[in-house]
């Protein structure tokens, strides 16, 4: 399949050495996903100067389904410059996130153009908001001037001068002149404060997105391991939106982006471009030609032939009548558009593999410096073709043009660079460049007429963004009874008790529903028939198709535990019984001999109970003893019908603290679920430390909220077993007041110093801890008697001070003033 070539490609690279030695910046690649999903495309927002794939597979699907056919595999920002002393600076990224390599890094630079390795991993996420948040938003100060029901989203908004960031996200908001993320400043002052009624919102816009995404990334992290080029020090902001229109089909089928370049170094650059690195796959990549329109500053792709390969190493396929995806530049002239061959399919040329050899691809050169010449396949090294900006800058209809169709040549998969002449970028100057992604597919056109549709449509697209949508997008509404895509049962939050809903409803049909199926309110025909919570079935369709199916479900773990305004949380039940129970694995594995920051494999097990069908039900822990509870084959087993408590939902802070969700169906309504072991490899974690002292040793994990159901949706009332777990060598209230004897600590509150007294005993060590348990300050012993702790840079706020006095530990909080 195509990601193996690419493997395979990583490894080459690799061989060849394309290495630096180490240099002083230590980022580490980037890791962060956003869904992009605000209408009929749906793809994937990165912070590392890639877009649209997971760094395995493509992830721009249009019209959006699960498993559905996409038209870009990828996309990368390329930035090259000129300094004054006439050397390259050169930022590129392809598929370097396949192997790690990489030319960019999450987060902005500092004002001497610099970042380090805990700022960018602060900033390795992405914002965004909804569009039924910001009108929620502008609705609530409307009423009263007053913000009544803050937003997450909108509160910790990165705006210039928010000042709720550092409360939302914990680490502080950089103040730059260049700004930040754009919202609309509702009292003109400069600065974002949603409570004066400031809301995130694009450029030169009058209708707010369904969709707005921002993220923020920079090319000076560390080394530059995919281009091997050296630094140009900017910084780049991206956003991202979607527009969601009743009555606008083609900005339902496009996504825009705008690139917001900042020079952070200290020289100017200069003869500096902008490229957008793009690899089209149409459904099969191998069939695909390419194209540009210079007058509509476009560059895109569309089919060799009417028929989509759908023999394609199983990647999905568009059939008859393929789209066309088109790249157009918004704001700027198109300078140059340029490609080259997927390695594999031989010349003309392959990927570049030094900076000059980007920059070349840049310029509309070959990598080995051959100009790209008109005809052909533009490649010409005895010079007797023209020189050319553009690659098949010809309409492909027709047939003494210059295009691919004209050409025919072999199979091929092209990868192609538009670029933008942008200039000389002064220091700290900014330089802003606008794209939009549209799909092309009329009903009943053929592979070129879709391209025509396209010329018709880019010319739409760009009015409609030079007028600032004014006209161009009504986006629709729902006031009553709105389908939230995931939450199956209308319950009002996506969790694991939707699998029982779709499995109770399976099979339901009813009237289709148009795309997004993003978190946000939707209007839908209802169904016929209800749910046993009365919820209309129409709810168990969250994709839309029309089809109630298991597939659903993909969209329930994709919105995972996001809840509807005011939703509250039922009511904690934990039912006793024997019927479920947790049990270690290996024979010296015990919950009653745990240690700090042991880490205990288990399994979940049921008794065998008549005409059971489905189960639900979450595992209670405290976080007081312990990190987290997952299950090692979490997420949604679409084949064994079972859904476990996924690692992701902690790394992306979307798990419920002290809460793992599982739950499961039989095959059908007319089997049930037999007794055994129902999930396995389920990991719990003891706290490395404990900066505070517990009052005991012993932690409760139980079951909670367990719901058990027959085929018929009635319910069987089961139990579960408590576990007590013991967690051996940590301090409680008794071992702490023994050991404490005699010992002092003042000032508290202090404003830096602090001073131990423990006469005629000898402390082992002191560190300070701070409330999220990370150790900000260490002394090692032995000390007698008396000991000074210093704590000049800490901010103010509560800290831990623990002490090994005599082999046991004392722990006391003490309050830092600033």
């Amino acid at each position: 399949m195509k990601t193996a070539l690419l493997r395979t490609l990583s490894f080459l690279l690799l061989a060849l050495g394309i290495t630096q030695a180490f240099g002083q910046h230590d980022c580490n690649a980037s890791r962060h996903q956003e869904a992009l999903n605000g209408n009929n495309i749906r793809t994937v927002i990165l912070s590392g100067g890639d877009l649209f794939w997971d760094g395995n597979d493509a992830r721009f699907q249009v019209p959006y389904q699960p498993n559905g056919a996409g038209t870009i595999f990828a996309q990368g920002l390329w930035l090259g410059a000129i300094d004054p002393a006439g050397n390259l600076k050169l930022a590129a990224q392809t598929y370097g996130r396949a192997n790690g390599s990489t030319d960019y890094w999450a987060g902005p630079l500092n004002e001497e153009g610099s970042t380090d390795q805990a700022a960018c991993m602060n900033w390795d996420r992405a914002f965004s908001v909804l569009r039924h948040q910001v009108e929620a938003h502008i609705a609530d100060f409307a009423d009263n001037g007053v913000i009544d029901n803050p937003i997450p989203e909108i509160m910790g908004w990165p705006g210039r001068g928010n000042p709720h960031f550092s409360d939302t996200y914990g680490f502080d908001l950089p103040d730059t002149p260049q700004g930040l993320a754009p919202f609309a400043d509702t009292d003109g002052d400069g600065l974002y404060n949603p409570l004066a009624g400031d809301y995130p919102m694009i450029r030169n816009s009058a209708v707010i997105p369904s969709q707005i995404t921002w993220v923020v990334f920079n090319d000076n992290g560390n080394l530059h391991t995919e281009s091997n080029g050296a630094p140009l020090k900017v910084e780049v902001q991206l956003t991202s939106w979607a527009f969601d229109c009743s009555d606008n089909p083609q900005l339902n089928n496009t996504i825009f982006t705008s690139y917001k370049v900042i020079n952070r170094g200290a020289e100017a650059l200069d003869s500096l471009y902008l490229g957008l690195w793009t690899d089209f796959d149409l459904g099969c990549h191998t069939d695909d030609y390419i194209g540009t329109a210079p007058g509509l500053n476009t560059v895109f792709a569309y089919n060799s032939d009417n028929e989509d390969d759908a023999n394609c190493q199983g990647i999905p396929s568009y059939g008859a009548d393929p789209p066309v995806q088109a790249i157009t530049v918004l704001n700027r002239e198109l300078s140059f558009s340029m490609y080259y061959n997927n390695p594999s399919f031989g010349a003309p040329a392959g990927s570049p593999n030094s900076p000059q050899e980007f920059y070349n691809l840049l310029n509309s050169y070959w990598p080995d410096g051959t100009p790209l010449t008109f005809g052909g396949d533009g490649y010409d090294p005895d010079g007797i073709n023209p020189p050319t900006s553009f690659i098949f800058p010809d309409d492909p209809s027709d047939p003494d043009g210059w295009s691919e169709i004209t050409q025919n040549p072999e199979q091929l998969d092209r990868r192609t660079v538009t670029s933008i002449y942008l200039g000389e970028l002064p220091p700290g100057a900014v330089a802003e460049t606008d794209f939009a992604m549209a799909y092309f597919r009329e009903e009943g056109a053929d592979h070129l007429q879709n391209v025509t549709a396209m010329y018709e449509g880019i010319t739409l697209l760009q009015s409609w963004y030079d007028s600032q949508f004014e006209t161009a997008c009504s986006p629709p509404n729902c006031d009553d009874d709105c389908v939230w895509a995931g939450d199956l049962n209308a319950d009002g939050i996506a969790n694991h008790c939707d699998l029982l809903a779709i499995g109770l409803g399976n099979s339901q049909s009813g009237t289709t529903r148009p795309a997004p199926y993003n978190w946000s309110p939707r209007s839908g025909q209802p169904w016929a028939g209800q749910q046993d919570n009365g919820a209309n079935n129409k709810h168990l369709d969250a994709d839309g198709d029309g089809q109630a199916t298991y597939d659903d479900f993909y969209l329930s773990d994709e919105h995972y535990n996001l809840t509807h305004p005011g939703y509250q949380p039922p009511p904690a039940t934990y039912r006793d019984g024997p019927e479920l129970s947790l049990a270690p694995f290996g024979s010296t594995a015990s919950f009653n001999d745990l240690r700090p920051g042991q880490e205990i494999l288990f399994r979940v097990q049921l008794q065998a109970v008549p005409e059971l069908y489905g189960l639900a039900f979450s595992l209670d822990f405290d976080t007081a003893y312990f990190d987290y509870l997952y299950s090692q084959s979490g997420g949604f087993d679409r084949e064994n019908l079972r859904f476990s408590a996924p690692l992701d939902l902690i790394l992306e802070d979307r798990a419920i603290p002290g809460q793992a969700d599982f739950a499961l169906l039989a095959p059908d309504q007319n089997s049930t679920i037999e007794g055994g072991t129902i999930f396995t490899f389920v990991r719990l974690k003891v706290k490395e430390e404990f900066p505070g002292v517990l009052p005991t040793n012993q932690s409760l994990i139980r079951f909670k909220n367990i719901k058990a159901v027959r085929g018929d949706g009635t319910d069987i009332e089961i139990g579960g077993t408590t576990v007590i777990a013991t967690i051996n060598g940590i301090m409680t209230d008794a071992d702490e007041a023994a050991a404490a004897d005699g010992l002092h600590l003042f000032p508290n509150p202090t404003t830096g110093q602090l001073e131990l007294r423990f006469p005629g005993r000898q402390l082992d060590g002191v560190e300070v801890i701070d409330a999220t348990g990370k150790r900000v300050w260490r002394r090692a012993g032995p000390l007698a008697d008396a000991a000074s702790v210093e704590l000049p840079n800490l901010k103010g706020g509560i800290y831990f001070v623990r002490m090994r006095l005599e082999g046991k530990v004392v722990v006391r909080k003490v309050v830092v003033q600033r």
